[in-house]
């Protein structure tokens, strides 16, 4: 089953209601009721719901002093989780009962909208700023315990990775401007018959991070390469298993027209690196990871508090960027045969 990596852009919700300045708290009161029923219930997706408030003249007049009449506008924005949850919330009387009473507190004016893309991501160049992201991805890889599984198809579809991003600069000063990645967190889980509940997440301990640099000096940085480095500490029923402390995992490098890079799909050239248990350092198998895609963001947030050391990377990065750059045709047509559900 292939990944539908913007499945949700399609039950993106936008609906605007006016009411009376006076009847505004009830009316977003019930707005907030809808939207904790909503997630009680699982039909809606575990995005922020945006509820904006403005109050503003409806150009007539009759306020009984003969000046403007006021009106507030109340806009709605959220995500379903399924198009079946969207059917499934408009048959549930509960939701028809919210649904009902938020327009009767409303005016009879009002506007329901459904989006079809979202638009991601900075167009010609780096940001100046540095920034976080939250990102929601899949990672694919073939796992190998020894006596347990062998080339065990395991998909991590749940990941996340919080990272923080470097301000356009040159860092290397050759002309073409970067950005530096690192990785603050990252992980996700899976359940699979023979080890039970998998959890993946970055060795703190190794480097996680990242880099893209612009194809090309002068007015446009996009688009650029990417390329990125983890190290893993996986929790299974051995006991915290890790990933070759001396052999990062590579993803990548591909090439990026956006940032973040959603949709993009960062193959690995790493072969098969040793697993060892964290307590004793004994070899107890191979992981061969094979993809990496971000798939959502979740949140994008420019920083309030520069942190250089977050903004400098060591020089290696340069080194592994190089060293990958001329094979980026040759990584993307190899496939680890993993498929994953989203």
């Amino acid at each position: 089953m292939s990944i539908n990596l913007y499945r949700n852009e399609q039950l993106v919700q936008l609906e605007t209601y006016r009411t009376d300045p006076s009847r505004a708290d009830q009316l977003i009161a019930e707005l907030r009721k809808k939207w904790a029923f909503l997630r009680e219930k699982g039909f809606a997706g575990d995005y922020p719901v945006e509820i904006l408030r403005s109050s503003t003249s409806n150009g007539k007049g009759g306020n009984g002093n003969g000046g403007p009449e006021y009106e507030t506008k109340v806009v709605e924005m959220f995500r379903w989780r399924t198009a079946q949850d969207r059917v499934n919330a408009k048959e549930d009387s509960a939701y028809r009962e919210i649904q009902a009473n938020i327009e009767a507190t409303a005016k009879s004016e009002q506007t329901k909208e459904s989006y079809t893309q979202v638009v991601r991501g900075f167009n010609s160049n780096f940001p100046c700023a540095g920034g976080v992201e939250l990102l929601k991805g899949v990672c694919s890889c073939l796992l190998s315990v020894n006596g347990v599984v062998e080339d065990y198809p395991m998909s991590v579809k749940n990941g996340i990775v919080l990272m923080h991003r470097s301000p356009r600069m040159d860092i290397d000063n050759d002309g073409r401007n970067e950005m530096y990645l690192k990785i603050l967190m990252h992980g996700g889980e899976l359940v699979q018959s023979a080890l039970g509940a998998i959890r993946v997440e970055q060795n703190f301990n190794r480097p996680n991070d990242g880099i893209v640099r612009s194809n090309q000096s002068g007015a446009n940085d996009f688009p650029g390469t990417a390329i990125w480095r983890v190290s893993w500490r996986i929790h299974t029923a051995l006991g915290p298993v890790l990933t070759d402390p001396d052999r990062p995992l590579i993803f990548g490098p591909a090439t990026v027209n956006h940032y973040p890079p959603v949709g993009t799909h960062f193959h690995s050239p790493t072969g098969p690196v040793k697993l060892v248990l964290e307590s004793t350092g004994q070899r107890v198998g191979t992981l061969t990871p094979g993809e990496l895609t971000a798939f959502d963001i979740v949140v994008t947030k420019d920083d309030e508090i520069y942190a250089d050391v977050l903004n400098t990377p060591p020089k290696d990065i340069f080194t592994l960027l190089d060293e990958h750059s001329p094979h980026m045709e040759e990584y993307a047509s190899r496939h680890v045969e993993v498929y994953a559900g989203v």
